[in-house]
């Protein structure tokens, strides 16, 4: 049985470019939000200006915030990329079926031969 598929070989490519420019654009976000200056966040505004502990909590909050959308994205992003390799690699010209792990598929052997005996 030929197990070679274009179509599949395709999304595969089409799929891990997808995770990779993900992983681009998390490190493009990281770039911008480690060289952003303390200056652009805060406003100069005199009259009936928030406290500076209600600023520090706010930039500390959406800084929190921005790291765990990274953190969320950069995971996703290698996924995703992940997956793309695997779509590529199965659907590609391969002699042999794509093994299980090892102690899952003598799990199942012994669970089938115990009950095929009776007991």
């Amino acid at each position: 049985m030929r197990r070679d598929s274009v179509v599949g070989r395709v999304f595969g490519v089409i799929i891990f470019m997808i995770g990779i420019t993900i992983l681009i654009s998390v490190a493009l976000f990281t770039y911008k939000l480690f060289n952003l200056s303390v200056s652009s966040n805060i406003t100069a505004s005199t009259a009936a200006s928030p406290s500076a502990v209600s600023q520090l909590g706010a930039s500390v909050v959406t800084m929190f915030y921005r790291i765990g959308l990274l953190i969320v994205l950069a995971i996703v992003g290698s996924l995703i990329a992940a997956r793309g390799l695997h779509l590529y690699f199965v659907a590609g010209n391969t002699s042999q079926a794509v093994p299980s792990p090892k102690g899952a598929r003598n799990d199942a052997d012994k669970f089938v031969t115990q009950e095929s005996d009776g007991k």
